[in-house]
């Protein structure tokens, strides 16, 4: 049972977001945001209330538990040593090498297929070496971007090379940083205080870390730029890990896991991996060697017509939303409705005929 104390940091955290979201509807995400990102003491409550929340109560309630909201950290860890060191990407390599071939084979002339494979060749990454446990030898760290880190959680993992960063830094374990709007260069920018990243390098890191962060966003178009930032940002054939809670059954939010899936296969990723954990649905998300084998999958869908949530490509929407526009469509309705009866009325008022 919950403490008073996991209530009021819970509260904390759904009050932020609430806000959030409800200023975005009242003035524009962007000014919203804007103004969220100056609230430096409503960040720094945030991130605190979430960090001990995360590092308190659900360790303590999901200690011995699988499906646990706190084994995110660590299926993330599981889910990169298959990936990366047992031969999961080798895996993924070949299997989008067939696809690639068949899709040149029937749908486009081999003298005008296009290799989409975009690494930079010439581009120099520093890489660390830590000692694998598993098989014993010294491997390279798999460089890991964690946007809104909070408290840098994967810090402590030695397989990982971390860059964590968030809203709210925090000295020598995460960096400032303003995803939604920080420019991608050729190279890392990091302002002279050294507490805040102005610029992050384009196909530099092997995994991008989405834990918790979508939902904080409060418009579907932003949490798309992330995604596609996270693109950019990621190494051919490097993975992004979506992870967002949901404490319902598998299937009740179905359909928006589905959109996430058709919209990021027509930005180049294929999705590899899902699961649904007690209070969390995790994702991984590949960016493929050859877009068009990612967005081979978006094409051979049949959508449903007027679903909002396939309304555009660049929009990512979670249950939040969904609300709101299932309002909207009511009032709309409700309109409509008192529209024609009010010509109904009118038409059986008794006019003169002159």
């Amino acid at each position: 049972m919950a403490t008073e104390e996991q209530k009021y940091l819970s509260d904390i955290i759904k009050n932020t977001h609430a806000t959030l979201r409800q200023e975005a509807q009242n003035c524009g995400p962007e000014i919203a945001w804007e103004r969220h990102i100056r609230r430096k003491d409503i960040l720094q409550k945030y991130a605190s209330s979430m960090q001990k929340l995360a590092t308190t109560y659900w360790i303590e309630n999901n200690l011995n538990t699988k499906n646990s909201t706190y084994s995110r950290i660590e299926w993330i860890k599981t889910q990169c040593e298959e990936y990366f060191l047992n031969g999961g990407r080798q895996k993924y390599d070949l299997k989008e090498e067939n696809i690639k071939q068949k899709i040149d084979k029937y749908y486009i002339k081999p003298e005008i297929a296009i290799n989409y494979n975009v690494n930079d060749k010439n581009k120099k990454i520093q890489t660390f070496k830590y000692i694998d446990k598993n098989n014993e030898k010294l491997v390279d760290k798999i460089s890991l971007l964690d946007v809104g880190s909070c408290y840098n959680p994967f810090g402590i993992l030695d397989m990982f090379d971390v860059f964590a960063i968030d809203l709210n830094d925090i000295p020598e374990k995460v960096l400032r940083c303003d995803f939604l709007n920080v420019q991608i260069g050729r190279e890392t920018l990091i302002s002279n205080d050294k507490y805040q990243v102005l610029q992050l390098p384009e196909n530099t890191f092997q995994v991008v870390v989405f834990s918790l962060f979508l939902e904080y966003l409060p418009c579907p178009k932003q949490r798309y730029i992330c995604c596609k930032k996270a693109y950019d940002l990621l190494q051919t054939s490097g993975i992004l890990f979506i992870i967002s809670p949901d404490s319902k059954h598998v299937g009740a939010n179905a359909k928006i896991i589905k959109s996430w899936r058709y919209v990021l296969s027509k930005l180049g990723f294929m999705r590899i991996k899902y699961e649904k954990l007690r209070h969390i649905h995790c994702l991984i998300f590949r960016k493929c060697i050859f877009k068009d084998v990612a967005t081979r999958w978006a094409t051979l869908q049949k959508l449903p017509q007027n679903d909002p949530l396939y309304l555009n490509d660049i929009s990512i929407y979670i249950p939040q939303d969904l609300r709101k526009i299932f309002d909207e469509i009511k009032e709309q309705k409700k309109e409509e409705y008192d529209m024609n009866e009010i010509m109904s009325m009118f038409n059986e008022l008794p006019f003169q005929q002159i």
